[in-house]
């Protein structure tokens, strides 16, 4: 019996790499791909192994279609896909987007498709890498009943864990997985400038700072955030933390004012007694 279809629009990282992880667990046969470069349309071909390369002028209908766009481009996929009548009852949409619920591929319901949006809850910035580590990966769903009967299955079966959210709660959802993970980045920049700075060639400060983030999320894992957080806000040493604030304000404004704005809410994590308070850190 044939595999269920599936059309690809936005062949970029996390398209692929869900677009072969289905392929690979042979639930979904890859009918088309659509990408807006033809380059890396045609790299994503070369990654998945299956499909074929055709404008959305030109798409076949399927059984499921994932928009895999930027957000910013979903609603207008989405109004196209109903213009050209490429959507057949039944058919299954869905988006990836953290932060957009499924209501925004509304222009599809009048075509009688049922929509959801799953989002997986891992960083697709090495698509290589997602294909071998996916499994376990949590995978926020909404949208309509049999949308979503369809494809959490598909999703388990490729080692996702489908959780259900609400639609008007996405945003603080993704809010909390970009603090989790894009935010992580740029604090760990923020370390490693401030590093540099100091005199350590990037390359040494780095190397000095991995055991010290690897050590700290075991920290969390065992003893929670309350009990990880160490450093001069934990020992009270007031007069570190704003020597320190200055520090980096003078060498990079924005820098500081990162420092200030992670020390005051660290306060938060402090005990009711603790000799640092909240009003005896600045806001630069």
């Amino acid at each position: 019996m044939s595999l269920p279809s599936l059309n690809l629009l936005g062949p970029g990282r996390l398209g692929r790499s869900l677009a072969r992880l289905f392929v690979d667990a042979g639930v979904l046969r890859v009918q088309a791909i659509v990408g807006r470069s033809r380059q890396n349309a045609t790299g994503a071909l070369a990654f998945i192994g299956a499909g074929e390369l055709v404008p959305l002028a030109d798409l076949p209908p399927a059984d499921f279609t994932l928009i895999a766009t930027a957000d910013d481009a979903i609603a207008g996929v989405a109004a196209a896909l109903a213009r050209q009548g490429r959507v057949r009852p039944g058919d299954v949409v869905f988006h990836c987007s953290g932060a957009l619920g499924s209501e925004i591929l509304a222009p599809l319901q009048p075509c009688g498709a049922h929509l959801a949006s799953l989002h997986p809850l891992r960083s697709f910035a090495v698509p290589e890498k997602v294909i071998a580590e996916f499994s376990g990966t949590v995978c926020a769903a909404e949208g309509d009943g049999e949308a979503r009967q369809k494809l959490e299955p598909l999703f388990a079966a490729i080692g996702g864990k489908p959780i259900a959210i609400a639609p008007e709660h996405k945003l603080l959802y993704h809010a909390g997985a970009v603090l989790a993970c894009n935010h992580l980045v740029a604090l760990i920049e923020a370390a490693l400038v401030s590093l540099e700075a100091a005199g350590l060639p990037r390359d040494a400060a780095w190397a000095a700072l991995r055991p010290l983030i690897d050590g700290t999320l075991a920290n969390i894992d065992a003893r929670g955030t309350q009990g990880a957080l160490t450093g001069p806000l934990a020992r009270g040493d007031l007069s570190t933390v704003l020597a320190e604030i200055a520090a980096t304000a003078a060498t990079d404004p924005e820098l500081g004012r990162s420092y200030a704005q992670m020390s005051r809410f660290a306060t938060r994590l402090l005990a009711p007694d603790a000799p640092i308070t909240l009003d005896q850190l600045p806001r630069l």
